[in-house]
């Protein structure tokens, strides 16, 4: 007896549907991203986020959408690739690219480069981490009130003392990862 499913289903991108199966084809090592975005479209925390940041970018320098930006960090900080310098790596990832709602294997819909996610990062002001705060503490779902996901964030802010007559700066980094609870 074989109880081995032939198929898994996953949430869809527009046009498409997304299935697993076990006949090998294009391979990645990670399925969390696409498992991040089921519970994602149900309690709409990306799309919150989203809201909450204020995209101060020039429109005609914008290759990647503040929704992308922050749906890859996410993803990447859920699957356990912390580094932003994991974007590199990943912005190919067939499952990652399906995870950001991105067909898999299109050439031309690459995730961020590492370079994109460390100025994405340093762009936030402090006015956006406290709307950003606001957001992640407003644990409503609206699929199930029962089904909650509770996102546990850590803010790490660093001195770094003054050179060749500047000030000092401080630096804020957000570390971000979803926990599910029943």
């Amino acid at each position: 007896m074989n109880s081995t499913p032939e198929q898994l289903r996953f949430a869809s991108i527009p046009g498409h549907t997304v299935r697993a199966d076990f006949a090998g084809g294009g391979l990645s090592s990670d399925l969390g991203p696409v498992l991040l975005r089921g519970v994602d479209l149900q309690i709409g925390l990306t799309e919150r986020l989203n809201a909450a940041l204020v995209d101060a970018r020039h429109p005609s320098y914008i290759t990647h959408s503040q929704r992308d930006l922050l749906t890859q960090r996410i993803y990447q900080i859920g699957c356990g690739y912390e580094d932003g310098n994991d974007s590199n790596c990943l912005r190919h990832d067939p499952m990652f690219k399906l995870g950001a709602g991105r067909l898999p294997f299109d050439a031309d819909t690459a995730l961020a480069s590492a370079a994109t996610m460390s100025r994405f990062g340093h762009a936030v002001s402090s006015k956006d981490i406290y709307r950003f705060g606001k957001a992640l503490s407003s644990n409503s779902s609206p699929a199930s009130p029962a089904r909650r996901a509770i996102w546990c964030s850590t803010w790490t802010t660093r001195r770094t003392p003054p050179t060749a007559g500047n000030r000092w700066r401080f630096t804020t980094t957000i570390t971000a990862a979803p926990a599910i609870c029943h």
